[in-house]
């Protein structure tokens, strides 16, 4: 017998562009769910830094770093707590290819998807993704905002490349429910009944997703 299917999601992804607010989401959702997280750690990357300093020299490196972290990441989190009632994450792995698909030559992109191509099957499917947007000088103003160091010098004209390869990859996007949201007016760390609106959006869109076919009679 097939196990039931929780009406519920276990696992919601939101995913966006450099400065759109994905984490600070993903904590107000584990915090007032009482959900598990999982967040991408690229402080350790040792090249990001050098990467915003010359992008040709290093892009190799550092993508292949974030897609070796990442998928060990994925990997952990699935072996995990399988019996946790709600984890939030702030990327869908996809995102490895994406950012690749900017950065890197044509010769070092077909070495990058060898690899891309063997990882991206084993990892696990979100039941929600949530895809966060803005226009391009809310995201340079947040990220000028929040000053992260390695930050401070970000090229608009890369951001604004990357806004509108999510706005591509999510005008297709068809692996599980989708969300989008324009976050230009939306402070998610501030706004308490977004959070919990939010939340019922990503329920009901769950249990229309799971909802079985109808059958007709004749």
């Amino acid at each position: 017998m097939p196990a039931a299917v929780s009406e519920s999601p276990r696992y919601i992804v939101v995913e966006g562009p450099i400065g759109v607010g994905k984490t600070t989401l993903v904590n107000r959702l584990a915090a007032r769910f009482n959900a598990r997280t999982v967040l991408e750690i690229f402080e350790e990357n040792p090249f990001l830094a050098r990467f915003y300093e010359d992008k040709e020299r290093y892009a190799f490196q550092t993508e292949m770093f974030f897609l070796l972290s990442r998928y060990r990441q994925q990997e952990e989190f699935a072996q995990s707590d399988l019996f946790s009632p709600l984890s939030v994450s702030d990327y869908l792995f996809v995102k490895c290819r994406l950012f690749a698909s900017l950065t890197l030559s044509d010769h070092e992109l077909t070495l990058y998807d060898r690899m891309y191509s063997i990882l991206s099957t084993q990892v696990p499917r979100p039941d929600v993704v949530v895809h966060l947007h803005a226009p391009l000088e809310v995201l340079m103003g947040r990220i000028n905002q929040r000053g992260r160091s390695y930050e401070k010098d970000m090229d608009p004209e890369y951001i604004d490349r990357l806004r509108r390869l999510y706005h591509n990859f999510f005008a297709h996007y068809d692996d599980a429910p989708l969300i989008e949201i324009d976050t230009s007016d939306i402070d998610f760390s501030r706004d308490d009944q977004a959070v919990e609106d939010l939340m019922a959006q990503i329920t009901a869109c769950h249990r229309q997703a799971i909802q079985p076919p109808v059958a007709l009679e004749f």
